[in-house]
């Protein structure tokens, strides 16, 4: 009995001194969830649980300040990506995101910031450089933005993404463009390759609408959202102002919170003295 009294003291001190358990596999797979609701409820369950790494605190941090951001609660993404910078200040992915945020609120100065953590930190990442290359060209810095996207396609020249911005970069900065050779390296029969279509003369601006078309309605929302977008810049080179106005409001409205193409059409509109 004696000895039954001592272990159940023990077990009863061990209850008391040791920490939370881990988070569970259900915590882990909500925080990683599409639903952004879902996903926010997820890690806020591991963040304000205990016994958790400072790794595994940080990961939650970002992946819910993700969630926010989705949802165009930009003050709450940049607070979560504030801790978990704070948490694991080595993790590329945490500055560029907060960039990405701040950019969405119109900061220009954290947003660079902060890209350029990212890219000290992954200097191989050609996504940060077609960030920063954007945020250079909104901030009026045309030179470095053309030396950004062009790194960006360089790192990935197959990404159709990087080709777009390299040819509406130097576009402002009157350099001809090599489009028709970029788009040799590129999937022509995917999405987006109808922009590059649209850029190269080949396709019309309805025609790339008709092809944004697509069963699942989150791809079709984005590729839409791009045809208006990219839609509005061909029509600003082609003197179209009112046509370039009409589709950069339907891209700064309609957009995902998360594409960049939303908060580029914001900026354009500012640039044309017009609202949303």
């Amino acid at each position: 009995m004696r000895v039954l009294r001592v272990l159940v003291r023990a077990a009863a001190l061990f209850v008391v001194i040791t920490p939370g358990l881990a988070a569970s596999q259900r915590d882990l797979d909500d925080c990683k969830a599409n639903d952004s609701d879902r996903r926010i409820t997820g890690c806020s369950r591991i963040i304000q649980g205990r016994g958790e790494t400072a790794k595994t605190r940080a990961k939650a941090f970002y992946d819910r300040g993700i969630a926010y951001k989705y949802k165009g609660d930009y003050d709450h993404a940049i607070a979560d990506y504030n801790e978990a910078i704070r948490l694991n200040p080595k993790d590329a992915k945490g500055y560029n995101d907060r960039g990405i945020a701040y950019d969405n609120k119109g900061d220009l100065d954290h947003t660079i910031a902060d890209y350029n953590d990212a890219i000290r930190l992954n200097p191989k990442n050609d996504q940060f450089y077609e960030n920063r290359g954007v945020a250079y060209l909104y901030s009026g810095n045309l030179a470095k933005a053309l030396v950004d996207v062009r790194e960006a396609s360089e790192l990935n020249p197959k990404n159709a993404y990087h080709t777009l911005w390299v040819d509406i970069v130097r576009q402002r900065n009157n350099v001809p463009s090599p489009l028709s050779q970029a788009s040799s390296k590129i999937d022509m029969t995917a999405w987006p390759a109808p922009v590059v279509r649209m850029f190269l003369g080949q396709m019309t601006p309805a025609a790339v609408l008709t092809a944004a078309d697509d069963p699942d309605t989150t791809k079709k929302k984005s590729q839409v959202c791009e045809a208006n977008f990219y839609g509005g810049e061909l029509a600003l080179r082609q003197g179209s102002k009112d046509e370039a106005a009409r589709l950069f409001r339907l891209a700064a409205t309609d957009c995902p919170y998360s594409d960049m193409e939303r908060h580029a059409a914001s900026q354009e509109l500012k640039a044309l003295g017009a609202t949303e």
